[in-house]
């Protein structure tokens, strides 16, 4: 099967993700502080719980923006390329979940900050979602 031919945007926003998930896997390796992400773990979970989830997570990311990187020069088995795909994107929706919903700056913890700053952050993470939805096909 040939491999589709992809837009000038597609890799700018394939280069854009690859980029973004190695440094957030990077950010989150870095002693467990790193993005919102890991921010958000550590007020769901506690202790150990929360740096072995940052670990696993960040190693994720690391991985998912190395995969969406090379990919634009090794073609895969088109099944795995759809699994590693569907991984990245299960991923980045439970990010959401734990970031703008049930993390200690999300919608259903605080609202003091305003309900402005939650649509910015979240209007954000749905951008992330449909570029990594474009760049899957």
């Amino acid at each position: 099967m040939e491999k589709s031919k992809k837009t000038i945007g597609t890799l700018v926003l394939q280069i854009a993700l690859g980029l973004l998930f190695i440094v957030g896997g990077i950010w989150t390796l870095q002693n467990g502080k790193g993005d919102e992400v890991t921010s958000a773990f550590h007020s769901i979970f506690s202790g150990d719980t929360a740096k072995f989830i940052c670990l696993v997570f960040g190693i994720i990311e690391i991985v998912a923006g190395v995969f969406l990187l090379l990919r634009l020069f090794v073609f895969l088995n088109t099944n795995l390329d759809s699994l590693l795909m569907i991984i990245i994107m299960i991923c980045w929706i439970v990010a959401i979940v734990c970031i703008d919903f049930i993390g200690n700056d999300g919608l259903f913890k605080n609202l003091d900050t305003g309900f402005l700053p939650f649509l910015n952050r979240f209007a954000r993470h749905l951008i992330v979602l449909g570029a990594i939805l474009k760049v899957k096909d």
